[in-house]
């Protein structure tokens, strides 16, 4: 699903072999708040054909190691993992194991959207401007192929635009025309550890110098992927008077119990981080090293705040952030969100007339809709390859985590899909 497709300019060469460790078994967790409390299962006896592919994929030297999590229908947990952290380790990945999310993020920031909603102090329909003043004077590029020149925005961007990237706004690794450009050379590039580059310093600093720039189209237009969920941090931000990072600790992350779901790597967690690679784009060719997204990178102060792609989480967080969407906002003992919360962040709040990768939107994230083999399907990617997903329809939520850029280099998902279907007894039409 996601289009973060980031490259590298630099390759730095694979040294040595690591052991496959390939393992099948589920595991038990005990996290803080109620996400963790269903049963968890050994994978190996309830999903073989899933933990088949996974082994071929690190048997094959495709990628060091994956990890999958699985909400069953009947409402059990369960946990596949094969391989190792990193191609020269031998620490073996499992469910507690740390991913860069990326993309991922957006479903948590849309999450909390809705709960601003649900206490009242946000619409879908609010326009953004009337809680960020810098997006006063938008305007639109009359020629985004060729230059900024721009006019008059005519329609009024609004939080529903925000979480279905309809805003008009667009993102700096969105190719090289001479928006991304802009947002380059301007430092919009949240979701990215700061390093020595040219960053923005924060949300407010972002909306400021996003004000300045035109849009792509005009807000309600079309859809764009884009820093619309970034931006949304802000407006959570200001509407609820609380950072944003503390607000989704305190009414999402910790009571779903997403002990590990961070922004910055806490002291001593540096060797539960896996590596992520740069592949060829056929996920074949000799992998290297991903410049800038070490675990020193990921240890420095953030100040930035993505909303759209700053979070680390595991298997196991991500998983439970899921079902308890698919649970009607309850984490075990724990009610997160109303119920009808929840199932408004997995309805299509995009026009029938706009469409998003072939499918609709809800709160930051693709909707399947009617007609489609995997209908009512919710969820979002990141740009190495993690995936999070709920079926309602079917009853099941699944998690799958890996490290390899740029996204969908190594495509294991067109396997994984149809096994984890055969594995759960699940036919779909088409």
């Amino acid at each position: 699903m996601d289009r973060n497709r980031l490259t590298t300019g630099r390759r730095t060469l694979l040294l040595g072999a690591g052991a496959l460790g390939l393992s099948g078994c589920g595991t038990v967790g005990l996290p803080f708040g109620g996400g963790g409390s269903a049963p968890t299962i050994r994978g190996l006896d309830r999903l073989p054909l899933s933990q088949t592919v996974l082994n071929r994929f690190v048997t094959d030297r495709r990628i060091p190691g994956v990890t999958l999590g699985v909400r069953t229908p009947d409402g059990q947990k369960v946990f596949l993992q094969a391989g190792t952290l990193d191609f020269n380790v031998f620490n073996r990945v499992g469910p507690d194991s740390l991913f860069r999310i990326f993309s991922m993020t957006k479903l948590i920031t849309g999450a909390a959207a809705a709960l601003l909603i649900e206490d009242g102090r946000l619409t879908l329909d609010t326009p953004v401007a009337d809680i960020v003043p810098e997006f006063a004077g938008l305007k639109v590029a009359t020629n985004p192929e060729r230059g900024l020149a721009g006019r008059a925005a005519r329609n009024t961007m609004t939080i529903r635009h925000l979480l279905t990237h309809t805003s008009g706004l667009s993102y700096s690794i969105a190719g090289d025309g001479p928006i991304p450009r802009a947002y380059r050379e301007a430092g919009l590039t949240p979701g990215m550890p700061a390093g020595d580059s040219n960053q923005v310093r924060d949300l407010d600093e972002l909306v400021r110098k996003l004000g300045e720039l035109p849009l792509i189209a005009e807000p309600g237009s079309a859809y764009h992927y884009s820093l619309s969920l970034d931006v949304l941090g802000l407006v959570i931000q200001r509407v609820s008077g609380v950072a944003f990072p503390d607000f989704v600790q305190r009414r999402i992350l910790n009571p779903v119990g997403m002990r590990d779901t961070v922004w910055r790597l806490r002291d001593g967690d540096a060797e539960r981080l896996m590596q992520v690679y740069a592949f060829g784009r056929d996920g074949r060719n000799p992998p290297s090293v991903m410049p800038g997204l070490s675990a020193e990178d990921y240890s420095v102060p953030v100040t930035l705040y993505s909303g759209g792609g700053g979070l680390i989480s595991s298997t196991r967080d991500y998983l439970d952030f899921l079902s308890m969407l698919l649970s009607d906002g309850r984490a075990g003992r724990v009610r997160v969100m109303k119920p009808e919360t929840a199932r408004m962040i997995h309805t299509d709040i995009l026009p029938a007339d706009i469409t998003a990768e072939g499918g609709g939107y809800g709160f930051g994230g693709w909707l399947a809709r009617p007609g489609h083999r995997r209908q009512g399907e919710f969820g979002w990617s990141g740009a190495a390859g993690t995936q999070g997903w709920i079926d309602p329809e079917k009853g099941f939520a699944a998690t799958l985590m890996i490290q390899a850029m740029p996204y969908r280099s190594v495509d294991i998902l067109t396997e994984l899909r149809p096994a984890l279907d055969a594995d759960l007894g699940i036919t779909r039409a088409g």
